[in-house]
């Protein structure tokens, strides 16, 4: 079995780490060498996902194609299927994870509960002033294609910055997607992986921690209830029925004072799954291998009552983390992830997760063993940690 990955970072080089325990050789598509996933791939293609000619040559390549990123070209993947290309998810499902304005019309549409939100596509004359009016100030604009870590959105004050906002993305063809401004609890991810006969297979939810459009850490239990537990796996579901995916999807979600909300869909391992590489009976990137590779489901179980998985991010440019794993490493239970990156500041640069019985425990072990490898300590995590 061969599978190929559009894209080559971190996801795609931890999907190959579990591809080759399962025998499984993997593809990727990189645009540059110096990808992570370059270092862990059977094989490496260079080339652009919006390159016809280099996603032909992959799909020619593999018995399946799956994604490390949401920035492909919708067309051209669908004509790759339409060829007869196996694709996972397919280009049906992957619609909702790269434009958020069809997940938003859809989700809405199936009674799935999402933010209040209004779609102004390029050409259409909808004032700013008017929105202000709908949703009360200050509002929420995303661009429906090409956001990620926070990046395409935007947080508008008055009719001034919304009407700049929209008019930019208009210019670059990208539709507006307009938000009310959520007044957010708790954020919480929801992590399933869906078979080709619709088997589904769900870890338990999460608590994260977004600061600044990234996350910085990932809590089991965290202090999400029961019922929001079960709750954002329910929603997680029926999201995974309704757009028919086939592989790993994480449903990112708001805790508000009415209840659970929509936020993002990402059809792909995700950020929120990555303590399953050491926390779980089965992990993320080997449930998502066996789906699109049409094998059983692995156990989802956790392996322990808490789990605290923690991002590295570079705070100097240039180097690596080398002279600093040794001090990461001394933490006890702590299991460290590196992505083959060198640093940058703000660069995500790997992921330490810790396994244990107490949630204050772990979590403290899991920022002691990233502060170790560089990593700063955002203040309102800081507040909360010894």
């Amino acid at each position: 079995m061969r599978v190929g990955i559009v894209g080559a970072g971190q996801l795609a080089r931890m999907l190959a780490e579990a591809a080759s325990a399962l025998g499984i050789e993997t593809v990727v598509l990189a645009e540059s060498a110096s990808e992570g996933a370059a270092k862990t791939a059977t094989e490496l293609k260079i080339g652009s996902p919006h390159d016809r000619a280099a996603m032909e040559d992959l799909a020619q390549s593999v018995d399946v194609v799956t994604f490390d990123h949401e920035l492909v070209d919708l067309e051209i993947i669908a004509e790759l299927e339409s060829s007869g290309v196996r694709l996972s998810p397919s280009s049906s499902a992957l619609l909702y994870a790269v434009d958020k304005a069809e997940m938003r019309s859809l989700l809405h549409a199936r009674g799935l509960p999402c933010p209040a939100f209004e779609i102004i596509a390029p050409g259409d004359t909808s004032s700013a002033k008017t929105l202000g009016e709908q949703f009360g100030w200050p509002f929420v604009i995303k661009a429906a294609r090409g956001g990620y870590d926070g990046k395409g959105v935007f947080v508008v004050q008055n009719a001034t910055e919304a009407a700049d906002v929209i008019a930019s993305l208009h210019e670059r063809n990208i539709t507006a997607l307009i938000e009310e401004n959520v007044e957010i609890v708790a954020e919480l991810a929801a992590l399933i992986c869906r078979s080709h006969d619709g088997e589904i297979a769900a870890w338990p939810v999460v608590e994260t921690a977004q600061i600044d459009g990234v996350c910085r850490e990932v809590l089991i239990p965290g202090s999400l209830s029961e019922q929001h537990r079960l709750e954002g796996e329910a929603i997680a579901r029926a999201v995974g029925d309704v757009v028919g995916v086939v592989g790993i999807m994480a449903v990112e979600l708001f805790v508000t004072k009415d209840g659970l909300l929509i936020n993002e869909l990402a059809m792909r391992p995700h950020n929120s799954g990555h303590w399953t590489q050491d926390g779980s009976v089965t992990s993320q990137f080997e449930n998502h291998l066996r789906a699109v590779a049409n094998l059983p489901l692995g156990s989802t179980e956790v392996n322990a009552r808490a789990v605290a998985s923690v991002n590295i991010f570079g705070t100097q440019e240039g180097g690596s983390l080398d002279g600093f794993l040794g001090a990461g490493l001394k933490v006890e239970g702590a299991h460290i992830h590196l992505y083959g990156k060198e640093s940058r500041k703000g660069r995500k640069l790997g992921h330490v997760t810790v396994c244990g019985s107490n949630p204050d425990d772990v979590r403290n072990a899991a920022w002691e063993s990233a502060t170790a490898l560089g990593t700063e300590v955002p203040h309102q995590i800081g507040e909360q940690i010894k």
